[in-house]
């Protein structure tokens, strides 16, 4: 065993490399990489939206680049400090940083309105066809699901949310434990959880939001955070 320190490469990908000479032959029976879980609370992801104004989203604040449609979709952009998905409709996605299973989301954001438009996070999303989504619709917070293109509704509390105002949502996924909680921007974060749900489907995905549009409609995100739990 040999250990050693070396702050050089920060980032990379685990992999074999051989040194061949004429007439020799090398053969490998066996290869394992383990990557040791970071602790829980370490950033995996985070965006303030703090630069310059443009089309798409670009480079994260954290110097991830986002993905999903944030940088092929001219509906989104940075405007005055902060990421805005506007004239389109339907679901839009965005994920930023590595796949991972126990993680929780931080964001704020708001709408223009509420009419057929919602703001929201997912985790553990494989595609946008399979993911958690924990979001406000103006008169309830929901927690669903979609598998395979079928979307189910895990839980739904009323919530009501008025269209122009910031809101915070708060969303854990460790193990098969969901837990989701909102609040108004600015106001004490509530102790408890609004929505705890137990589900097994997905046990690792990317991190991000999802949001719903519809005509006329402006959403807003102020911060992102991903962590590990």
């Amino acid at each position: 065993m040999v250990t050693a320190t070396d702050s050089a490469l920060a980032s990379g990908t685990c992999g074999l490399r051989a040194g061949l000479a004429t007439g020799v032959t090398i053969t490998y029976t066996s290869f394992l990489c383990t990557i040791p879980a970071p602790s829980p609370g370490t950033t995996l992801a985070q965006d303030t939206f703090h630069r310059a104004n443009q089309a798409l989203w670009g480079t994260a604040s954290d110097g991830l680049v986002w993905g999903g449609e944030p940088n092929s979709n001219s509906s989104f952009s940075i405007n005055n400090n902060a990421g805005q998905v506007a004239n389109g409709t339907g679901p839009h996605d965005a994920v930023l940083g590595p796949a991972t299973g126990n993680a929780e989301i931080l964001f704020t954001g708001s709408a223009s309105t509420f009419s057929g438009a919602n703001i929201g996070a997912v985790l553990r999303w494989m595609d946008t066809n399979n993911w958690y989504k924990a979001y406000l619709d103006g008169a309830s917070l929901v927690l669903q699901k979609k598998v395979n293109g079928t979307t189910t509704t895990i839980a739904s509390v009323a919530f009501t949310a008025t269209a122009g105002a910031s809101y915070n949502i708060r969303f854990r996924a460790v193990g098969t434990t969901l837990t989701v909680k909102a609040w108004a921007a600015g106001t004490t974060e509530p102790t408890a959880w609004t929505i705890t749900a137990a589900d097994s489907t997905f046990t690792t995905g990317n991190c991000g939001l999802r949001m719903q549009l519809a005509t006329g409609v402006v959403v807003t995100y102020t911060s992102f955070r991903a962590t590990y739990q």
